[in-house]
């Protein structure tokens, strides 16, 4: 059961991923159409840099979901982790 949940979550990051990464496209390809209106140059290098770094996170996001796929009981370690880090910051913030 608990798989089959992680299972839709990496589709649902994964989907989420690639509509990211196609709008970035997208809108560099739109705002190359308004550069070019105007007779000036589009950085492109740094648009492509932008997708390769969206990209990469992708990848790095697959690898490591993976892993969490196999060893599930870690991913609930963290979350409780991170929860405990978090309550503790926000009563350190209200002591001030």
């Amino acid at each position: 059961m608990i798989e089959s949940v992680l299972i839709g979550i990496q589709s649902l990051v994964n989907f989420l991923f690639l509509i990211v990464v196609l709008g970035t496209a997208g809108f560099s390809w739109w705002l190359s159409t308004k550069y070019r209106q105007r007779h000036a140059e589009f950085p492109w290098k740094k648009s492509g840099i932008i997708v390769a770094i969206e990209v990469l996170v992708w990848l790095v996001f697959n690898i490591f979901w993976r892993f969490f796929m196999h060893n599930w009981w870690i991913v609930a370690i963290v979350v409780g982790v991170v929860f405990v880090a978090v309550i503790k910051g926000r009563k350190k913030r209200h002591v001030i």
